[in-house]
């Protein structure tokens, strides 16, 4: 029995530098999504700079065919046209400087962020107040249409009346008209170093930087004029 004990010291020696030896090696890294989709994520909303938190998900399962050892990343290699609900992403998965694979990942996306949402009934052509509105964290990719809150609207107004609980979009609005039909403008007309101010009659409506066709009350002749602001339009010779 210990002439036995002693012919196995040395195997037993052997596995035990090996067993060590493994122990001390790295280990083969797990690429979960969860890790990698906020790398993906982050590289996606640097891309498309949007406004509004950008969460990724699996469109379906999915695992990496290799297992890295050490620290590894995931490169987005082709980023989709646009940002939306479903979409394509092609990763490049590296580690140690080395490319371990590509993939074509389906991705469903979400932007989340702030909406204006109307808290009491809003008439056509009103200016757009926000005591009118209130927040509501809305999918931007899926509302689509729907207007962030905090752009800038004062040059607008709605272009049709809104009930109580619309989310706010592009839809809705227009640019605020500077310029009533039947009203009077001061035309200013530049020509070189030339000035020249005259009263007109506005025979179109216009928003800031159209084009509207004003009348000369005394000639009675038509002419067009570019809206510059309240009731006022500039022609240029």
């Amino acid at each position: 029995m210990h002439s036995a004990s002693r012919l196995l010291r040395p195997f037993l020696a052997g596995a035990a530098l090996a067993a060590t030896v493994l122990a001390c090696g790295a280990a083969p890294a797990t690429v979960a999504p969860q890790d990698f989709l906020p790398q993906v994520g982050a590289q996606l909303a640097a891309h498309f700079a949007p406004t509004g938190e950008l969460q990724l998900e699996l469109l379906r399962a999915w695992k990496a065919p290799v297992a890295p050892t050490g620290e590894w990343e995931m490169v987005v290699v082709s980023p989709p046209p646009v940002l939306a609900n479903q979409m394509i992403v092609r990763v490049r998965l590296t580690a140690g400087g080395t490319t371990l694979g590509e993939w074509n990942l389906p991705l469903e996306g979400h932007l989340w962020g702030d909406a204006l949402v109307t808290r009491q009934p809003v008439a056509r052509g009103a200016s757009i107040e926000t005591s009118c509105f209130e927040l509501r964290r809305v999918d931007f990719l899926r509302e689509k249409d729907a207007i962030p809150a905090g752009t800038d609207l004062s040059g607008h107004a709605l272009a049709r009346g809104l009930p109580v609980g619309t989310v706010l979009s592009w839809r809705e609005v227009a640019p605020r008209l500077l310029v009533q039909r039947g009203s009077r403008v001061e035309v200013v007309a530049v020509s070189g170093a030339l000035t020249i101010t005259m009263k007109g009659l506005a025979m179109q409506s216009g928003a800031r930087g159209e084009t509207i066709v004003v009348r000369n009350p005394e000639s009675r002749r038509d002419f067009s004029a570019v809206v510059v602001g309240e009731n006022q339009a500039r022609i240029t010779f």
